[in-house]
């Protein structure tokens, strides 16, 4: 069974590692935002080959600020209780042709919605949800922004407590993702092996900036993130979900999609329009199943 735990010593280290940006720092205009299925095995550092990205073949050693799970419990600690809170808000999304992260959103009628990013569901389906513990879960496609790099899921809340799956919905605050500012300490979540497998730790660079290549207003960070973490929360130090990663690249700078544009996105939709494109998705994820699709997995970054 794959370690499951996460490393208390990932909150001793205070961040080590990741370093503190410059408050007003530009995005890096050498390296490119990294937003490709990656391969299978996604251990060591990530470097740019033409216009894509691969996992490097060498170094093959967990990258700094990444730490692995153990099987010790929380005992009361307040940290181990924080560790073990995000990784139950944090989903791996398996898909036909790769995998990525998601967040536990909000529990509504019977189900609970996940967010992830548009680019891990797109053409990727049919679209299952691992949580830390249990069997994969069927995930209906509810809804993928045109306009950002923003998709929701759904899964059965009934199927979910049969499985005995333990869950929590990720924090939101208004205000705390308002006073957000440079040099405040991250922690980014990501499914790279199994199920909220990693945590790294990281820091604002800049909260809300706008980025060309997103075409949006996007929190500008820094950590040093691996494929397969792309959709997974990126949260403050005290558990307060901050937005979504939705690239890297190898200046180890990355782009997170605020919370705030997430809120307007889910609250600008009624629940009938959302049936109403997942009824759409769902005919069109019938079609393309019918067609020939790989069945080799891939990470999406």
């Amino acid at each position: 069974m794959v370690l499951r735990r996460l490393i208390l010593l990932a909150m001793i280290c205070m961040l080590t590692g990741c370093g503190s940006p410059e408050s007003g720092r530009q995005p890096s205009r050498e390296a490119s935002w990294s937003a490709a299925p990656q391969g299978e095995n996604p251990s060591g550092r990530v470097r740019r080959k033409g216009n894509g990205w691969e996992a490097a073949d060498t170094d093959p050693q967990r990258p700094d600020g990444i730490s692995s799970m153990n099987e010790s419990g929380n005992g009361g600690n307040p940290e181990q209780e924080m560790l073990c809170y995000l990784q139950q808000a944090t989903v791996q999304i398996q898909g036909s042709r790769g995998m990525g992260s998601g967040t536990i959103w909000a529990e509504e009628e019977g189900g609970l919605v996940l967010a992830t990013a548009a680019h891990v569901v797109s053409d990727n389906s049919p679209l299952t949800v691992q949580f830390d513990q249990g069997e994969p879960v069927e995930a209906r496609l509810l809804y993928v922004s045109d306009q950002v790099d923003l998709a929701f899921l759904e899964v059965s809340l009934r199927e979910v407590e049969i499985l005995n799956v333990p869950w929590q919905i990720a924090r939101q605050d208004r205000e705390v993702c308002e006073r957000l500012e440079a040099g405040q300490p991250l922690w980014i979540m990501g499914s790279v092996q199994e199920a909220a497998d990693r945590i790294c730790g990281g820091s604002v660079t800049e909260p809300w900036i706008f980025l060309e290549d997103f075409d949006n207003y996007m929190l500008l960070g820094n950590a040093h993130v691996v494929p397969g973490e792309s959709g997974g929360g990126v949260f403050t130090r005290e558990g307060i979900l901050a937005g979504i990663l939705c690239g890297g690249n190898e200046a180890d700078q990355i782009a997170v999609l605020p919370w705030s544009v997430m809120e307007a996105v889910y609250d600008n939709f009624s629940r009938t329009d959302i049936d109403k494109q997942a009824d759409l998705l769902d005919n069109e994820n019938q079609w393309s199943d019918n067609g020939n699709r790989s069945h080799g997995h891939r990470r999406l970054w």
